[in-house]
Parts: C-alpha cells; structure tokens; sequence
C-alpha cells in the first residue's frame, strides 16, 4: 500500500531513504495553511497532525484540518502528560493518538495502518448507512404475531416513520383491511415451515395515511441468534402499480370506446327503421345496457307543472328509478344532479367518480347499491330542440372523459335527430301538429298584474270571438274566486268575468279577454292556447302547425318576455275524431230512454223552424210529462255537444 504521511512539526518521524522516499513520499509542511494548500493540491493517505503549530495550536486545529478535508485520516500527536487531549481529538474525528514520548517505528507504522483501514471501513459504514436510508427498500424483524423488533432506517424515506415509531408495533394494524388476510396466510405458512419462501404484495398506511404499496418477501430465521424471527424484505412499487393501474384504466376505456362505437353503429342502425320516438328511445337504452361498458340506461323529460323528471323509457334499471328522485328543480337538492342540468343547459354532464363529487350526494348511497361509479347525462337534441335526457351508467370511475364523452354525446344527437325525422315522417301521414309548453316565471310581467293569485287559476278552452277579443272558460278553487274578481279589476285587458257553474274541480267561470298580449302572440305566430295555468307561475300549452318554425316562436315569445322558457315539445295528432266520438256518445253515453227521447222529438218535428210540435205534444206521444221529457232531452244534448267540443260530460 502506499503510503504519503504528513508531519507538521519540524523533526523527521520517518527516517526513508531515497529509494523508499520516492516510493512511500513523506511530505513535511510546517504551517497549518501551507498544509491545507497541499492536501487540496495532492492529496494524502494520513496526516500524522502535532497539534503545536506557529500559527495554529490545540484541538482547533484538528477541527480546521478536518472541516476543510473530513475524508483523510488523522493520526493526532500529543504530549505523554496530554492523553485526555487525545481522547478529545479521537471524539472529534481523529483516527488515532500517539504520544510523542511513546513513539516507535512499529507502533507508528501500525497506528497508521490502523488510522487508514479505520477510516476507509467509517466511510464503507456511511456509503452504507446512506444506501440505506435513502432506499425503497424497507427491510424489518418481525415476530410470527406481527410485532416489530427492528426495522432499517430508510423506514423514514420510504414510509416517513422513524424506526423506533415502529419498533413494538402490530405491523398488521397498519396494512390495508383488505391485504391483512393474505399477509396472515404466509405469516402461518412461515411459522410451519422453515423452508418456505414468502412472496405477498400488500399495501401499508404511511405516515401521511396514504396507502404505499410494497412488494414483500419473508423468510423464517427464528432459528438465527442474531436474528430470531421473519426476515421481511419489502421493495416500495406504488409507482410501478399506479402505472399498472394506468394501463388498465386506459385499456378498459379503449374496450369501452370500441364496443360504444359497435353500440352507436347497432342503435343508428335499429333506429332508422322504427317509426315512433318510443321505439328508439326504448332500442337506444336497450342497447347500452346489453354492452359490457354500461350497467343501465334511461330516457327522462321534465315534467313542466311538478318539475319532477318522468322516464320514457329504460333499461336495466333493476329498481333504481323506483329508488331515485329527480327534479329539474334547482333550488332542489334533487336537481342539482347531472340529468337536471342536462336538462336545463342542453349540454352533456358527467360525473367522473359519483362518491367524491358533492352534487351526487343525494345518489350516493343508491351508486353503492346498484354498482356504478360515474354516470353521463346526454341531451337528446336535434339543432335547436332538447327532446329528453340519456342516462348511462358505468362501474368504472372516470368513464365519460374525451373521446368516450364525445362518442356518447354525438350519441344523443344521433338519436335527436332520429325522433326528429320520425317525427316529420309521422306528420306527413297524419294531421300531427307541435304542441310546446312554456315556463314564465315572472307572472306580473305575463299578465299585467302587480300580484299573482294565491290560487292556482287554470283556463282550459279559449274561443276566439273576434280578432282581438277572447273567451276564456277556466276552473279555480272556490277560495280562489276572489283573486280572479280581484285580477279582473286590475289587468288591463280582462273585461268581465262570470260563473258558470260549480263541479268537482271547483268554480267554473267565464272571463273575457280583450286583446290580450300572450293571446295575440301565439295566434300572430299561427298558433292556438290551448292550456293556461297561473300561479306563482304561468304555464303555457300551445299547439302550431306542423310546419312552423319552432325558434322563431320560442325567441318570439321570449323577447316578449324575459323570463321565458320552452319546456317540453311533443308532436300530437290533431285529426278530426268528433264522429267517432259522436258515434262512441250515442251508442254507450246515452240511456235507452235519453236515445228514444231524441229519436222522436227530431222525426216529430221539434227541432225543426218554427217548430212542427211543441214540448209537451211530445212528451204526450212518449206518455211522460213535459218536465220528464226536458230534462231526458237535456241530457242526452249535454252529453252530444260535449262529444263534439271534446269535453267531458261528466265533468
């Protein structure tokens, strides 16, 4: 080995010749500085430091010397009487003391072997200890119960525990509820079988309360004195399993978006030859649920009086719909959800991971029970129109996002557009017409009053009696007929109101309507009112012809006014059925004696002008008297025109 010793003193501790000189160089340098230059300029295997210099004297400069180079050995020389010096300097980073009195060639040579060999196993140690620290490895002792008896330091990189924090634990209170068991079972095969080799994965709480997921080996050394338990290797992988998990994530979403492409192509094609907007609704939700990528599927509509969302169709569904309460309601914690807002903006809502966003709290508890973990609320629109909502349902979390979210949005547009040309398709043989409903919040602005009713005020049939006047025949609640007298005296274009009679739903009331503006709007637009309810409210049924322009009367009304909104479009048949209903009101309305009534007042000339017979002559003919022959001949006329008004006689 070669050997470079350093003396700072002035008297030569090794005598070398040449020959030996310029193998094993020892280099004197008598001041501290002149030292540090060349110890940064060539280095040295040990330096034999008197602590007596000039410049520099005492344990200070062993400090100086080791603060500029901590790496090189330093064998301290001291007085006889200074061996507490000594045992200082060794404190303080120095290999080993010598007393000058004391010193001979053999014990020099030795104690700079010693100094050198003690230093370069120091350094091995700290190589080591750092390694150590600094590994993903965590390496521990553990009894067969899952006491720990010792654990490495890099416990505290991997794990952020200290060891001691660990040591006497219950390892197994700190592994995941779902992996303890598996740990357990190579825990008992250990202690059984002395032979046997343990391989688990199993995922540990950090000290941060995250779960880290360590690769494990374990071997029984209990045997071992030095050892005297499990052996547990363990090799922190969360990286490399969250990189797994990525992988999988990603294959499932490209299985998802194949078989969802397979599923878009199977509904455009099972749609095109169905000819109501039942039949593909009802095939679009059969055909997601049958796919592997969804669990369940549902069309919904608003319901514009309750707010409530009814389903049209469905599939799948096993009771969830039965479970769930939904509204369009957002001042409802039920319709704050995806298919509400859905509903409301007309674009596509998804919820990612249905337990960690806070406006699926109210389904929570139903995404448990019926097994899925993100949901998609698709707008079935055909340009301007919003005919429903699709719902879908996946067990996987982060289902709905890119290129998947966009598949299933042009989903809901392939199946908007479908209703719609069933719809044309349904008008042109038939005398369909549309029918929409309208939602204005601000009543006052509606109706010109400066208050709404406290009652709902329902009009059910509008007869239009000149091009600006109306009659209006409606039902309110008995206790609401003040707040109609009360409307009557204060909106501008409400003339008179009358009542007409009294049923089951209520006071039945004539009003006439002079040029009213909500009226005149619809009929401007080729339209017709055909249902109006005010409350805190109004709602709107109006049916235009097959061929209007859907946009223009939504945006014509809404710059009517303000608070407008269209809620609901549906297409109805609007072809003349009075005959049969005529027919259907002779044949089962009508008693036998209401029918033979009529049959002889209308041969004996009653109806005729002027009359052939009178009242009574027919009621003499009929053997009944004249007030019998009334009210049978009322009757039966009651029952006639409303089969031809479309009323209900009975109401």
């Amino acid at each position: 080995m070669s050997l470079a010793a350093r003396s700072f003193d002035d008297d030569a501790l090794v005598d070398t010749d040449d020959g030996a000189a310029a193998a094993d160089p020892v280099v004197h340098e008598r001041s501290l500085a002149d030292a540090l230059d060349h110890l940064d300029d060539a280095g040295a295997d040990v330096v034999l430091l008197d602590l007596d210099l000039p410049e520099s004297s005492g344990l200070e400069t062993l400090s100086t010397l080791l603060d500029h180079h901590e790496d090189v050995p330093v064998v301290v020389l001291t007085k006889l009487t200074d061996r507490e010096v000594g045992r200082e300097a060794l404190r303080r980073g120095a290999e080993e003391f010598l007393a000058k009195d004391e010193i001979n060639a053999e014990l020099l040579v030795r104690s700079i072997h010693h100094a050198i060999e003690r230093r370069a196993h120091r350094r091995e140690q700290q190589r080591y200890e750092t390694l150590i620290e600094e590994s993903t490895d965590v390496n521990a002792i553990v009894d067969p119960d899952g006491t720990v008896r010792y654990v490495t330091p890099s416990v505290e990189y991997v794990l952020g525990y200290d060891p001691d924090e660990l040591v006497g634990e219950d390892a197994f209170e700190y592994i995941h509820p779902d992996d303890r068991a598996a740990v357990r079972e190579a825990f008992d095969r250990l202690a059984g079988d002395d032979d046997y080799r343990a391989t688990v994965d199993f995922r540990f709480r950090s000290a941060d309360g995250s779960w880290v997921f360590l690769d494990g080996r374990a071997r029984n050394l209990r045997d071992e004195p030095a050892i005297g338990g499990f052996v547990v290797y363990t090799r922190d992988v969360t990286e490399q399993r969250e990189y797994e998990r990525q992988l999988e994530a990603q294959r499932e979403r490209l299985a998802a978006l194949n078989q969802l492409n397979d599923v878009v192509h199977e509904v455009a094609s099972a749609v095109v030859d169905q000819s109501t907007r039942e039949e593909i609704e009802r095939i679009a939700c059969q055909r997601l649920a049958a796919s592997q990528s969804y669990e369940f599927a549902w069309v919904g509509e608003p319901d514009p009086e309750t707010e409530a969302v009814n389903v049209r169709a469905s599939a799948g569904t096993d009771g969830y719909l039965e479970d769930a309460s939904l509204s369009v309601d957002p001042e409802d914690s039920s319709g704050r959800g995806p298919t509400a807002r859905a509903l409301r903006t007309g674009e596509i809502q998804t919820v990612q991971n249905v337990f960690e966003d806070d406006d699926y709290e109210p389904w929570r508890d139903l995404a448990d029970e019926y097994d899925f973990q993100s949901s998609a609320a698709i707008p079935i629109r055909h340009e301007d129109t919003v005919y429903g909502v699709l719902n879908v349902y996946a067990d996987r979390s982060n289902a709905f996002r890119e290129q998947e979210r966009n598949v299933v949005e042009h989903l809901g547009n392939l199946v908007g557009h479908a209703i719609a040309a069933a719809e044309r398709k349904q008008a042109l043989m038939s005398d369909a017409v549309v029918e929409l409903e309208f939602r204005i919040r601000d009543v006052g602005d509606a109706i010109g009053a400066g208050a709404v009713p406290e009652t709902p005020i329902e009009f059910e049939q509008t007869i239009s009696v000149d091009d600006d006047e109306f009659l209006v025949y409606g039902t309110v609640a008995e206790d609401g007929l003040d707040d109609v007298e009360r409307l009557t005296e204060t909106v501008p274009f409400w003339e008179s109101v009358s009542v007409v009679g009294e049923d089951v739903d209520g006071v039945r009331f004539e009003l006439r309507l002079s040029d009213p503006p909500l009226m005149s709007t619809v009929a401007s637009l080729g339209g017709s009112v055909r249902r109006v309810v005010v409350g805190d409210e109004l709602k709107l049924t109006a049916q235009f012809p097959q061929d209007a322009d859907v946009r223009e009367v939504v945006d014509a009304l809404q710059e009517e006014y303000d608070s407008a909104e269209a809620v609901a479009r549906r297409q109805v048949t609007d072809r003349d059925e009075r005959p049969g209903r005529l027919a259907d009101v002779w044949s089962e309305e009508l008693t036998d004696r209401q029918r033979t009534v009529v049959e002889t007042a209308y041969f004996a000339g009653f109806f005729e002008w002027p009359r052939a017979t009178s009242g009574e002559d027919v009621a003499a003919s009929l053997d009944i008297s004249a007030p019998t022959f009334s009210q049978h001949l009322r009757a039966a006329q009651r029952k006639i025109f409303a089969g031809l008004v479309g009323d209900d006689p009975d109401d």
